[in-house]
């Protein structure tokens, strides 16, 4: 049986266990600290990688290791026979995984953040702060938090060309979900995991988002 080593509202979590979960695919999953330790992951993987998701497979280990690799579901894609990666759709979905896990992830996880972070116990919550004040700079959450309503707009903006590719297909390429509709399905469910933020006011992608 499979084991996912993740942290619950990581956007590429939610993607890969949406994955596993819509295809009935047994597994197990362990939550590892979000803020600071992760030598559990370096030590499943030998060193290769400390991020996750962190898929374990008998003695095997699969983390992603490059940008838009999707090693780990392309792992699970493959064993499990899912079709999520057509060769003929290969260059669509790497420019719509790009997109997504690019202009959209930025935005989504700040958002997420501001109404996170300040629920955790105060220890917990000085190290999260911490950890994404070294990455993005002094003050980073507080500036999220006031931008809040400015980074939810930018969102609903950035989602309006994929609202308009599903006015006239069931999923972003086609009449089945691919890679890039758990992809995407992964950043909104890390947009929207306080339950503070409601749902794009876009009714195609409210129409995919059910079917998801």
């Amino acid at each position: 049986m499979l084991t996912l080593l993740q942290i619950p509202w990581s956007p590429f979590c939610i993607t890969l266990r949406r994955i596993l979960t819509q295809h009935r695919i047994p597994h197990r999953v362990r939550d590892i600290p979000p803020f600071g330790d992760r030598a559990e992951v370096v030590r499943a993987t030998r060193g290769l990688g400390a991020t996750v998701p962190c898929l374990l497979d008998g003695r095997r280990a699969i983390v992603d290791t490059s940008d838009f690799g999707q090693e780990t579901a392309r792992y699970v894609d493959a064993k499990y026979r899912l079709g999520l990666f057509p060769k003929e759709r290969e260059g669509h979905q790497l420019l719509l995984a790009r997109y997504i896990e690019s202009e959209l992830e930025a935005i989504g996880f700040k958002v997420n953040d501001t109404y996170f972070i300040p629920t955790l116990p105060l220890l917990e919550r000085t190290n999260a702060i911490r950890w994404k004040e070294r990455k993005f700079g002094r003050g980073c959450v507080a500036q999220w938090t006031r931008d809040r309503a400015k980074l939810a707009a930018q969102m609903e903006d950035l989602l309006a060309p994929l609202d308009n590719i599903l006015a006239s297909s069931p999923f972003l390429l086609g009449p089945k979900p691919l890679f890039v509709d758990y992809d995407l399905y992964g950043i909104l469910g890390n947009y929207r995991h306080s339950g503070n933020v409601r749902f794009p006011a876009l009714k195609h992608l409210r129409r995919w988002h059910a079917a998801m």
